[in-house]
C-alpha cells in the first residue's frame, strides 16, 4: 500500500500548488509538464500534463463555464484561432464543456483521431462564435512524449497450449498481451499473477485482472483461448510495472507457474506514460437503448421531427445529454436499416427559425457520429464526408414537436405532436444508398449535437432485428401552433400599432 498512499498525498499536493514543474520535465506519476492553462481575461487555471502522444491530462482545473460555447481546442498556431480543432473528453465527447464532477481529480482530454500533440502549438479553452482565448498554454519546443514500450519476451509454456506474442507496456499498470493462447477451459485455478523476486512464488506475487472481465473482481482464467485474441491486463492499485519482476500465468490451486515473462531492470521502460484510471459508470448512467426501424418496401419514407427528453435520463451516455432529439417516425433517436440501391424519402420537420438555436435542425446524413456540422471548425468540417444531397443548411423545414405528456388520462398516449407550419413546407430529399456507401453513417443535426442516430447500410434486412412500432398521429393539427403563432402577431402588431399613435398624440400635445 505504500505506494498508493505516496501516489494519494502527491495528488493532494499538487491539487494544493505546493508542487511546482518545470517546463518539458518528465514525472512518472503524471506525465511530462507543458505548462499552466492561463488568461488574464478569465480566473481558468489548471497544470497541464502530456500522458502519451494523443492524451493530456489536467489537475487542479479552475473553471466555472460562464457561456455554451467553450471548448478544450488545438491549434497549430501559438494562441488559438478558428482554424483550430477540438478535443474531446469523456464527459462532453465534442460538445461545449460544462462543469466538471466534483469529485475527478483530474480532467482527461483525448486528440482527435489520426492526430497527435505534436501536430498542434498551443493548447487552451476557446469560445469558436466569439473567438475568445479563456486560458492557454503554448506547446515546448522538442516537446518531450512518454512512449509505451514493446517487450521482446512471450508467454510460452509446455501445459495448455500455453502461448502468446510479444508483451506491449502501455502505462505503468496497464499490458497487452498479443494473440494470448491457452485453453483455460481446462487448466485448473489459474490466473494471471504478478510479483517480486528472482522466481515466481505463491507468497511474493498478487493476482491481476483483464480488463473488460474482471471488472468487480478477478476471477479465475475459464476461457479457451485460440489466439485470436489480444487481452490487455490491469496491475493491482499498489502495484506498477516498476515494482514487480514478473508477470505469470498461474495455477493458484497446485501452485504451479505454467508460463512466466521477467520484466527487464534496465531503462527500457524509462519514459513510460503514467497510468489514467478509466471512468466507470454505474448502471443508472448506461445510455438508453434504441428503437429500429428497418426500410422495407412498405417503409419508403422516413419523417424526421424532434421530441423533448428531459423525462429521460442519460440519453446518451455523458453529461451533456442534447434537450431534443430526432423521433423518425414517431420512434425516438432509431437505428435505421436501409438497403442498397433502394431510394428513400426522408422529410424534414426539426425547425428553420435561426432565432431559436434549440428549433433550427438541418438534417444531414454523414459519416460523423456526433452532428452539428456547422458547428465544427474548418478543420473538423474537412474530415467529415457528407451523404444527403445539397448544402446542409438547405435541409430545413416546419417545426414538429414530440411532447411528453404529463396529464394523461389511461386512455391517452404518453406522448403528442405539436406543429409549427403547414404540410405544404415540408423539406424532402431522396437518400438512395450504393455498393460505394459505407456500412455505417449517422443522422443528425446541421445545429446542435448529438440528436441523431446511426443507419446501417445493408445488402439485406436483418431478420433478428426486431422493428419498432410507430405512433399513430394526427396530422390535421398539423397547422395548430401556426394559427395560434398568426395570431398572436396580429394582436402584437395591433398593440404596436396604438403605441405608435398615442406616442405620436403625445409629442403634437406636449410641442
Amino acid at each position: 500500500m505504500t505506494s498508493l498512499v505516496v501516489h494519494t498525498f502527491l495528488l493532494s499536493l499538487l491539487a494544493a500548488g505546493a508542487l511546482s514543474y518545470e517546463i518539458n520535465t518528465y514525472n512518472p506519476d503524471y506525465g511530462v509538464y507543458v505548462g499552466d492553462l492561463s488568461s488574464p481575461e478569465s480566473d481558468v487555471s489548471g497544470q497541464v500534463f502530456i500522458v502519451n502522444a494523443t492524451t493530456l491530462q489536467i489537475f487542479n482545473l479552475t473553471f466555472t463555464p460562464s457561456q455554451q460555447d467553450l471548448y478544450f481546442w488545438l491549434d497549430t498556431k501559438e494562441t488559438p484561432t478558428k482554424e483550430g480543432i477540438k478535443a474531446h473528453t469523456y464527459e462532453y465527447g465534442i460538445t461545449p464543456l460544462g462543469p466538471f464532477p466534483e469529485e475527478n481529480d483530474r480532467v482527461v482530454v483525448h486528440v482527435p483521431e489520426k492526430l497527435r500533440l505534436d501536430d498542434f502549438k498551443s493548447f487552451s479553452i476557446y469560445s469558436f462564435k466569439t473567438d475568445k482565448n479563456f486560458g492557454s498554454l503554448v506547446f515546448p519546443e522538442n516537446m518531450k512524449i512518454p512512449k509505451s514500450v514493446s517487450l521482446n519476451s512471450e508467454f510460452t509454456g509446455k501445459r495448455y497450449k500455453l502461448r502468446s506474442g510479444p508483451l506491449y507496456v502501455i502505462d505503468r499498470r496497464t499490458i497487452k498481451v498479443y494473440g494470448f493462447t491457452f485453453e483455460g477451459n481446462k487448466a485448473p485455478k489459474t490466473y494471471f499473477y504478478a510479483g517480486r523476486g528472482a522466481s515466481v512464488s505463491y507468497s511474493s506475487g498478487v493476482k491481476v485482472a483483464i480488463r473488460g472481465k474482471d471488472e468487480k473482481e478477478i476471477s479465475e482464467i475459464s476461457e479457451n483461448y485460440r489466439g485470436g485474441k489480444d487481452i490487455i491486463l490491469e496491475l493491482p492499485e499498489n502495484y506498477d510495472i516498476f515494482h514487480i519482476d514478473w508477470i505469470s500465468v498461474y495455477c493458484y490451486k497446485y501452485r504451479v507457474n505454467f508460463g512466466s515473462v521477467v520484466v527487464p531492470t534496465d531503462d527500457t521502460l524509462a519514459n513510460l506514460p503514467p497510468y489514467v484510471p478509466s471512468i466507470k459508470r454505474n448502471d443508472e448512467e448506461k445510455p438508453m437503448s434504441r428503437g429500429v426501424l428497418k426500410g422495407s418496401a412498405e417503409r419508403r419514407n422516413f419523417t424526421f421531427q424532434i421530441g423533448h427528453i428531459e423525462h429521460i435520463k442519460n440519453y446518451n451516455g455523458n453529461l451533456r445529454s442534447p434537450k431534443y432529439v430526432w423521433h423518425v417516425n414517431s420512434v425516438m433517436s432509431p437505428d435505421l436499416y436501409l438497403m442498397r440501391n433502394v431510394t428513400y424519402n426522408f422529410n424534414v420537420e426539426g425547425g428553420r427559425d435561426k432565432m431559436f438555436p434549440d428549433f433550427y435542425n438541418p438534417l444531414y446524413i454523414g459519416d460523423d457520429e456526433d452532428g452539428g456540422y456547422s458547428e465544427l471548425s474548418q478543420n473538423e468540417a474537412e474530415k467529415v464526408t457528407i451523404y444527403s444531397p445539397g448544402p446542409v443548411d438547405n435541409n430545413t423545414g416546419p417545426l414538429c414537436l414530440w411532447m411528453h405528456n404529463q396529464d394523461k388520462t389511461a386512455n391517452e398516449p404518453k406522448t403528442y405532436l405539436e406543429c409549427d407550419g403547414w404540410p405544404e413546407d415540408v423539406h424532402s430529399f431522396a437518400f438512395t444508398p450504393n455498393e460505394t456507401t459505407p456500412s455505417v453513417l449517422y443522422y443528425n443535426s446541421g445545429n446542435n449535437f448529438n440528436m441523431g442516430g446511426r443507419i446501417f447500410i445493408v445488402d439485406e434486412l436483418p431478420e433478428d432485428v426486431a422493428d419498432s412500432a410507430e405512433v399513430p398521429y394526427n396530422r390535421e393539427k398539423w397547422h395548430t401552433l401556426a394559427l395560434s403563432r398568426q395570431r398572436a402577431d396580429k394582436v402584437n402588431g395591433a398593440k404596436t400599432t396604438i403605441a405608435a399613435a398615442f406616442m405620436v398624440i403625445l409629442t403634437i400635445v406636449l410641442c
